[in-house]
């Protein structure tokens, strides 16, 4: 049996979405924690499941709401799993449920394709949701992520967490607290989400794409930091190729542009959103670890070079995507700027 989803602007081809994730991987202690406030009746209004990206957190939200919801749970491997028959499990994965509402970066209004961010038209939404479910049951609004949301809608939330909805859940994602408003996180519970274990991600990879060989698997998870989603598209989308580039491009003593520039050109073409992605993080990666290795050696001023620079080029990337600036240009200010940081230092 399969399930029906809303297209989203993160999904992966042939598999599915947090929405239609019926078993909960490596999340019993998360699950146990929200599970209990609920069973106990002091259920906190707003939660922020707080994290990497792709360790579980939407899928702990998804799960969690349709425990809330009153979907049907079937035995399983110890982990929180959902008959796929449930109608109310259906409803959820296909947007349908009146008494939930995903907010996530929304449809263009012509063409194909995703809004860069979550705007305030979505906040509205939400406000009008839970007008109209006013009176029945436990209403759950998943904002996923929070990282998404300009300065408006950010606002335009926080006024309603101030003064929440009777019998209303907020389970908030968020990737990076530095994106997240402090007086957002300062209305919510926080539940932190460490990365997954090596073998829960290797068993995400076999369950998922079963096809795939045991030394791509091993490579995938060597490489996934404890993120399932990245694991996966690693496989699907180059990415055991992508962070081969970025490891090679990075470890140049002098930026070499012509090759870099080679695959700025590969990374701009149609399709390769995801691949870029990888990069991005493949690279913000071996920068935060080159500060801690220089902090470590006890180059102190070295060490700050590098995580300052880490810092403006994580805030220069996000805006970058966020007004669809070229690509290209990204990255080759990235290198421009790696280099003359090297250079000041004397490496």
């Amino acid at each position: 049996m399969t399930i029906e989803t809303l297209p989203a602007h993160d999904d992966l081809d042939d598999v599915p979405p947090p929405s239609a994730t019926l078993r909960l991987r490596g999340r019993s202690v998360e699950w146990g924690e929200l599970d209990d406030a609920f069973r106990s009746g002091r259920m906190h209004h707003a939660w922020l499941l707080q994290g990497p990206r792709g360790i579980g957190k939407a899928s702990t939200a998804f799960a969690f709401a349709r425990g809330v919801l009153g979907a049907a749970q079937v035995a399983e491997t110890g982990d929180p799993a959902f008959d796929e028959a449930d109608p109310t499990v259906r409803q959820i994965a296909q947007g349908s449920h009146p008494n939930l509402l995903h907010l996530d970066r929304p449809p263009v209004d012509r063409g194909e394709g995703f809004r860069t961010q979550i705007t305030v038209d979505e906040i509205r939404r939400l406000n009008q949701f839970f007008r109209a479910t006013a009176g029945g049951g436990w209403r759950v609004a998943i904002v996923d992520p929070a990282d998404d949301l300009n300065r408006s809608a950010a606002n335009a939330l926080l006024k309603t967490l101030e003064e929440p909805p009777e019998r209303s859940i907020f389970l908030i994602v968020n990737h990076a607290p530095g994106r997240l408003l402090p007086t957002i996180r300062s209305r919510c519970r926080v539940l932190r989400f460490t990365p997954l274990a090596d073998q829960v991600v290797g068993e995400g990879i076999v369950d998922l794409l079963p096809a795939t060989a045991p030394d791509e698997i091993h490579a995938a998870v060597a490489l996934a930091h404890g993120s399932l989603r990245d694991a996966l598209l690693m496989l699907t989308s180059g990415g055991l190729e992508v962070e081969t580039q970025a490891a090679r491009l990075f470890d140049q003593a002098t930026p070499d542009w012509t090759a870099i520039q080679s695959v700025a050109d590969a990374l701009m073409q149609k399709g390769r959103e995801a691949a870029w992605l990888l990069l991005c993080e493949a690279l913000m990666n071996r920068l935060a670890t080159e500060a801690a290795r220089r902090l470590q050696a006890g180059d102190r001023a070295a060490a700050d070079a590098m995580a300052g620079l880490w810092q403006s080029e994580q805030a220069r990337w996000r805006e970058a995507a966020a007004f669809n600036l070229d690509r290209k240009q990204t990255l080759l200010t990235f290198f421009a700027r790696l280099g003359e940081t090297r250079s000041r230092l004397g490496t």
